[in-house]
């Protein structure tokens, strides 16, 4: 038998770790604790990064740091001699603005979204680079959300660029098959233009959580930035949280509230808040999670949210938050009415003005609707004659 002392430890030492759980948050389907905050500060023998907006790439060749927002910055502090990195996710257009002394700037290469920079200093001293994009006369941007990672993705990133988008807001569910998420994040290190993804529940988690590849190689879970006078914020829904305000997800918000922002707020994420369809529920689904994040997007100012996982195109009023579901990367409805019907958001953010949007067909061509789930979803759904027709594009010409 325990003798008491033993017991009185043990139940001291359980009620310690439920505290733990219950301050850090726990996240569920796949019960475990939510992840830890990304370090923005890295150490190398030879030099140190601050990271503002900005992550560390892992699993790369070189030294590589990815940006997570437009107009990232890095405070460098070096030893004698010279260093080379890349620099991912980058505007084309943005310029870069250096200040410090004692360190030389030797190259700034650009290669698509992706900068290499060489530098070179003879004394201890300290660097600071800030890419600015041109905002004055109003920035263009592309939402989508559902593409998966194969050739869906990659035309949703085409169209975009053919659109004229500065960046892509991502709205999470890249990954719905083996070798997915690979090919995702090779497309995101190489798109036409910038992309902040938001993680969605397939990217999160998939027989085992997996979303340490989304933290390595594309970003935070929750992150704000700001560009021509709107803040962007993304939030997490690819799990639920508990308790509702828990984790990074609550930190983030409750840091809104110190840094008030007059300007237009849009937040964007994965799950929405309401389902759009009529009697469907495939939205958050957390214990008292709907009614607090919209009590929170109430209390910081926001009032229009991005949001995916239903493969729809929707607008809708809910408790003063305009929400918008762009959710047809795949292009399923394409499909079911064998006629193309999928949009692309393009949104318009300009200094002292309110978000504008249009809703722009997708015009993805038949021979880029390779996603298995396409068939998989036709016969769940009993839509056997869409099946054989798609299953006839298969084998036939996809061109046409």
């Amino acid at each position: 038998m325990l003798s008491r002392r033993r017991f009185l430890i043990g139940g001291a030492l359980l009620s310690a770790s439920a505290v733990y759980a219950y301050q850090r948050g726990i996240r569920y389907p796949r019960l475990s604790l939510e992840p830890g905050a990304l370090a923005e500060r890295l150490a190398l023998p030879n030099a140190t990064f601050e990271l503002y907006d900005a992550i560390e790439l892992h699993d790369q060749e070189k030294l590589a740091f990815r940006a997570i927002a437009p107009e990232p910055s890095l405070a460098i502090s070096t030893q004698r001699g010279t260093i080379e990195f890349l620099v991912n996710n980058i505007a084309r257009n943005a310029k870069l603005e250096v200040s410090g002394k004692g360190i030389k700037l030797l190259d700034e290469h650009i290669d698509g979204i992706t900068r290499k920079l060489t530098l070179e200093s003879g004394v201890e001293q300290t660097l600071r680079l800030d890419w600015r994009m041109p905002s004055d006369g109003g920035i263009d941007f592309a939402v989508m959300g559902d593409t998966g990672g194969g050739s869906e993705l990659a035309w949703t990133l085409k169209r975009a660029r053919e659109l004229d988008a500065q960046f892509l807001l991502h709205l999470g569910d890249f990954n719905y098959r083996e070798g997915e998420y690979t090919n995702a994040i090779e497309q995101f290190l190489n798109a036409p233009i910038p992309c902040y993804i938001s993680i969605g529940n397939h990217d999160f988690h998939d027989n085992g959580l997996i979303y340490q590849r989304f933290l390595d190689q594309l970003g935070p879970m929750n992150h704000w930035f700001s560009i021509a006078g709107t803040r962007f914020t993304n939030i997490d829904t690819a799990a639920d949280f508990f308790p509702a305000h828990g984790g990074l997800r609550g930190d983030l918000i409750q840091q809104m509230h110190q840094h008030n922002h007059s300007g237009e707020q849009v937040f964007f994420t994965h799950r929405p808040l309401k389902d759009p369809r009529p009697h469907d529920d495939h939205e958050v689904g957390g214990i008292n999670e709907i009614e607090w994040l919209t009590n929170m997007l109430n209390s910081v100012g926001c009032n229009k949210l991005l949001t995916g996982h239903v493969h729809h195109s929707a607008e809708l009023e809910f408790h003063g938050i305009r929400q918008y579901t762009i959710g047809e990367g795949l292009g399923f409805e394409n499909l079911v009415l064998q006629r193309p019907v999928a949009k692309i958001m393009m949104g318009r953010v300009e200094q002292g003005r309110s978000l504008t949007h249009s809703w722009v067909d997708l015009n993805m061509p038949w021979s880029e609707h390779t996603s298995p789930t396409h068939a998989h979803k036709l016969k769940k759904f009993g839509r056997l004659k869409q099946l054989e027709w798609y299953e006839s594009l298969i084998v036939g010409d996809m061109s046409t």
